[in-house]
């Protein structure tokens, strides 16, 4: 990391992505929760946005990537509006508002925390995400599953010039090569820790007892 990749946790967010019902039996998903959990609740302490990026497929399979139509128009319930598998993991944000989510709006649970729907694998593509972050520098990512969603979302987030970050212990399905993978794009790999560290010191700003 250097001067124009280096964190800036006093203006980072948190995203996690697809952190729902039906996507926990992912391999390594269940495993990554308690990590999330605890970087959320440290980003809301420090007044920083978390936000939950999340998928929902229509009956028809009309708002799916191109491999999960047949799936989906074939029957598959997978994250449907309104199922109890497409809610998010239980301990993060709230219940989903779908209506709200599919016209393209962010929800807000509670002041700092939202969710927002995706229609492909990046939280940033044809969604209000960036927009919603600014003035946030630093994106900070977690999530299921790293082949899929988080990496499209990491590399997009570089694209727009944010710091990025990537949980590695926070995000399921990471393999070695991420590391090597996407340190060549400027994207700091850390575990969950480190970035609490980092959070810390803004915390403690927060409170009067650090600068």
């Amino acid at each position: 990391m250097d001067e124009y990749t280096r964190p800036e946790f006093s203006r980072s967010a948190l995203l996690t992505i697809d952190l729902q019902q039906d996507f926990l039996d992912i391999p390594g998903t269940r495993a990554v929760l308690p990590a999330v959990r605890r970087l959320t609740r440290a980003f809301l302490d420090a007044g920083r946005p978390v936000v939950h990026a999340v998928r929902l497929y229509r009956p028809d399979g009309s708002n799916a990537e191109r491999c999960r139509r047949a799936t989906i128009a074939a029957g598959s319930t997978m994250a449907a509006p309104g199922s109890a598998g497409s809610q998010l993991a239980d301990g993060l944000g709230g219940v989903l508002d779908h209506e709200t989510l599919l016209a393209g709006e962010v929800q807000e649970f509670r002041p700092g925390e939202y969710a927002m729907y995706k229609p492909r694998w990046s939280a940033f593509f044809r969604t209000p995400l960036a927009e919603h972050l600014a003035p946030v520098t630093t994106v900070v990512v977690t999530g299921a599953n790293y082949p899929n969603c988080p990496r499209s979302t990491l590399i997009e987030a570089t694209e727009l010039d944010f710091r990025t970050v990537a949980v590695r212990d926070a995000i399921s399905g990471w393999a070695d090569a991420a590391d090597r993978e996407l340190a060549g794009l400027g994207i700091a790999c850390l575990p969950e820790a480190e970035v609490l560290s980092g959070l810390a010191g803004v915390t403690a700003c927060r409170g009067g007892t650090a600068h």
